[in-house]
């Protein structure tokens, strides 16, 4: 072996002798910071945004399960903020899932309307404001009060659709949340009016799209279970400052019953209403003083 050659094994051993260099860790990618919930994005917004997926699904004759899997899901796991109250979490739950189970089961034998759609994003936005107001009501704050006007502003843009008189309840509410925005406290009360300002609202426009499908003749069981719903929330609501509220909630469930048996027969007439648009209309008016200004 000449020099030449021991000259490249010394040093090919020495090369081999180094420690192998450190590989140097890549940087961890960047990630989008979570956004957090505005006025314009209610913390409820992925049951209207599941609900959309359904909705395209549905309407294109397809039906998709994994749409109505994300839709219960979504709204099992929304409106957390509805622990009490009328309606509470629960009750909101239960009844946007029937309402879906009724179209999803519909839908396999028959064509769905947009409208029973544009109907049910009206509901889930009306608890969106419901979470909202109960959430601002459990942390009064600037922040608060601008995601509770987001939401009602959502609400009675897509409820004009339905509700002719949204115009008029907005403005009511609207006044209610202008004379809490000077209350550092709210009390049960307060927040019992506009509870009950949306609730005459929400029974009304139920009864009203319960009364143009079945004069149609194209009222489904989620009509009537609507208003059901709607009008023993309100009267719940009123039973505290007026005793017959009970006994008058007792007779127009028992007239929806009615109106839904005869429906299934024959096309009902506006006159087969008279009876509870009178009595709905009649629930409104202002709240008694004491109610208005419990601090005084």
């Amino acid at each position: 072996m000449n020099n030449t050659s021991r000259r490249y094994l010394t040093v090919l051993a020495i090369l081999l002798a180094l420690p192998a260099q450190a590989q140097v860790p890549k940087p961890a990618p960047q990630t989008e910071p979570v956004k957090p919930v505005t006025a314009a994005q209610p913390a409820s917004s992925g049951v209207v945004a599941a609900l959309e997926k359904l909705r395209v699904s549905v309407l294109a004759g397809q039906a998709d399960k994994a749409a109505y899997d994300e839709f219960v899901a979504a709204t099992k796991s929304g409106f957390e903020s509805l622990q009490q109250g009328t309606p509470d979490a629960t009750a909101v739950r239960a009844r946007l899932v029937a309402a879906v189970d009724d179209i999803y089961a519909r839908a396999k034998r028959t064509k769905i309307a947009a409208e029973e759609f544009a109907a049910l994003r009206v509901e889930v936005l009306d608890a969106t404001a419901l979470n909202a107001l109960a959430r601002w009501a459990a942390q009064p704050g600037e922040d608060g009060m601008k995601m509770l006007e987001g939401s009602l502003k959502q609400l009675g843009d897509a409820a004009q659709e339905f509700d002719s008189g949204s115009s008029k309840w907005r403005v009511r509410v609207q006044a209610l949340l202008e004379g809490l925005k000077q209350n550092p406290a709210p009390g049960a009360t307060d927040i019992a009016v506009i509870q009950e300002e949306l609730a005459l609202a929400r029974a009304l426009r139920a009864a009203s799209l319960l009364e143009k499908h079945a004069i149609a003749k194209s009222a489904t069981p989620t009509d009537f279970a609507r208003v059901r719903n709607h009008v023993s929330d309100l009267l719940d609501l009123q039973t505290s400052r007026d005793p017959g509220a009970a006994e008058l909630k007792q007779k127009l469930l028992a007239a929806i019953d009615e109106l839904e048996r005869r429906s299934a027969e024959a096309a009902l007439t506006s006159a087969d209403f008279e009876l509870l648009r009178k009595e709905l209309a009649q629930r409104g008016g202002p709240m008694p003083v004491e109610r208005q200004n419990p601090h005084d």
